[in-house]
């Protein structure tokens, strides 16, 4: 999938998200409070729609392709005002819904090529030109015929759209009757397709695809030179339960030092570098990958190579990146850029193109930064 345009209306936030093209790789500029990661958050927020939530008060537009099929999807639930701090925005859960009402969808539609294949109106849905049985009014369409011959890779390709920011970098992660998983994904295509964790797809192609767990070593080690090596295996000593003991722990070997290190003692930001490493590698084809403040947790020595990662990268996977960091802003190029600025409740963006900036990247950057749509994002 890749998302080609996308609006955006929460009328509970009085905020507006006004129409933004997205190309392979888009990144997001702007100062502090301008509202890139309410851009994330609210196709974040699509991908719940998607999967049967009620968001209250929402509206959007959003324009996608999948295996050179483009796709409209179009919606907005009523405002019911129910929506407050006890139960957030979303509604989901059938025995909260009998508590509360559940904000109703107002309207839907989707189209496929201009050929409309869902259209909803109050309590009437359209399937391919065809009435359907009465059904939820709470849940979009997409969920409702989510097995659908026409519906399901719109269903399907929503729900990869996925956030690089939401990594547990605490804890020791445990997997039971690990072995059931290696029988379960015996190849690198199941395992990359597989609904499991990075880490857990991390372990699999460490004990199964030992070339694509190689890749993954040899770009970390390019970054953390001090290591050596990494393994990901069952602790063999101590007096922990079998099932954690047989779980695959991360532990990674520095030059000069005897001892390997426990994936406990890494540091945050070197085991969040080596997730978003292996979900380069691992996630399945199509993905969409939000990553907020690129930058936040990683050293300057990290952000060369997963920049040139996300730059380089020849698999079929759309990045929406964002950051206020120069590093990272002048290490990606111009053409990328698409600066974000609000009026009020009314979020806008621009393609640095449009400004007519300098052709090399360290001249376009220093005139980015002198932009007053940079400067002063935010106006009353």
């Amino acid at each position: 999938m890749k998302i080609n345009s996308f609006s955006f209306k929460n009328l509970n936030l009085g905020l507006v998200i006004e129409p933004i093209h997205f190309s392979n790789l888009s990144l997001l500029v702007g100062v502090s409070g301008v509202g890139k990661t309410i851009i994330l958050q609210s196709l974040s927020d699509l991908k719940e729609i998607a999967k049967g939530k009620s968001l209250d008060g929402a509206e959007w537009e959003i324009q996608f392709s999948i295996k050179n099929k483009n796709y409209l999807w179009q919606g907005a639930f009523e405002q019911s005002g129910l929506a407050d701090f006890s139960y957030g925005d979303f509604f989901e859960d059938e025995e909260k819904a009998e508590a509360v009402s559940r904000p109703k969808i107002i309207y839907e539609k989707l189209s496929l090529n201009d050929e409309l294949l869902v259209e909803r109106k109050e309590n009437e849905i359209k399937l391919e030109g065809k009435k359907t049985p009465k059904l939820s009014s709470y849940k979009s369409a997409l969920n409702l015929f989510n097995e659908e011959e026409r519906i399901a890779p719109v269903f399907q390709g929503l729900n990869k759209i996925i956030r690089s920011d939401d990594y547990d970098t605490g804890g020791i992660p445990i997997f039971e009757n690990f072995d059931r998983f290696v029988k379960k994904h015996p190849t690198l295509e199941s395992i990359r397709n597989a609904n499991i964790p990075t880490y857990l797809k991390l372990a699999l192609v460490y004990k199964t695809q030992s070339d694509v767990f190689n890749i993954i070593k040899e770009n970390f080690i390019n970054i953390f030179s001090q290591v050596e090596n990494i393994k990901l295996e069952p602790v063999k000593e101590g007096y922990l339960p079998f099932f954690i003991r047989n779980s695959p722990h991360l532990q990674i070997k520095e030059k000069n030092v005897s001892k390997w290190i426990f994936h406990n003692k890494i540091s945050s930001g070197m085991f969040k570098t080596l997730l978003q490493i292996s979900q380069l590698f691992l996630c399945t084809e199509s993905t969409v990958i939000l990553i907020d403040e690129f930058e936040n947790s990683l050293g300057i020595n990290c952000i060369d190579t997963l920049t040139e990662n996300l730059l380089y990268d020849n698999r079929n996977i759309q990045f929406i990146l964002t950051s206020h960091h120069p590093y990272i802003i002048n290490a990606i190029g111009m053409e990328y850029w698409k600066v974000v600025f609000r009026k009020g409740g009314v979020i806008s963006t621009k393609d640095a193109k449009d400004y007519n900036l300098g052709k090399s990247r360290h001249e376009s950057f220093k005139q980015l930064i002198q932009l007053n749509d940079y400067r002063r994002g935010i106006r009353l």
